[in-house]
């Protein structure tokens, strides 16, 4: 008498049925993809463009090198234009992990992109006093 092993007649069969998809996976399915041109690019100053999906980030025509969390960190704001962010919600969004206290953090990285974007785009990223920052491309100065 021959020993049966389902498992493996299952593994080793010609024909394999398909898995079934739990409703909970199906929802986590991948969006399709958007052709490139019709992909938003954030940015509703013409100056500065942020492009999600290239990673860059663009002032006046010059390609600026930004780190990971300085380029996530401007993309919310940029992304988010005219609403006030608190740094909890910064620390949330932006890092990923609950705000302990420490505001230096992101007072570090603004200050980092405010530098980087230079004096005509500069004061777009406003700071609103004991809550957070907000981008406004209103306050952008003409170069």
């Amino acid at each position: 008498m021959a020993v049966r092993y389902p498992r493996l007649d299952a593994i080793f069969s010609d024909h394999a049925a398909a898995p079934a998809v739990p409703a909970t996976v199906r929802h986590l399915r991948p969006a399709p993809a958007v052709p490139a041109a019709t992909r938003p690019v954030i940015g509703p100053d013409p100056g500065l463009v942020v492009d999600p999906d290239q990673r860059t980030v663009t002032v006046d025509g010059q390609q600026l090198d930004l780190p990971y969390l300085e380029f996530e960190l401007l993309a919310h704001l940029v992304g988010n234009p005219l609403r006030v962010h608190s740094r909890r919600q910064l620390m949330e969004t932006v890092w990923g992990r609950p705000d302990t206290g420490d505001t230096r953090t992101i007072a570090t990285h603004i200050a980092r992109i405010r530098r980087k974007l230079g004096p005509g785009h500069r004061e777009a990223i406003a700071t609103v006093r004991q809550i957070g920052y907000k981008y406004d491309p209103r306050l952008v100065r003409a170069a």
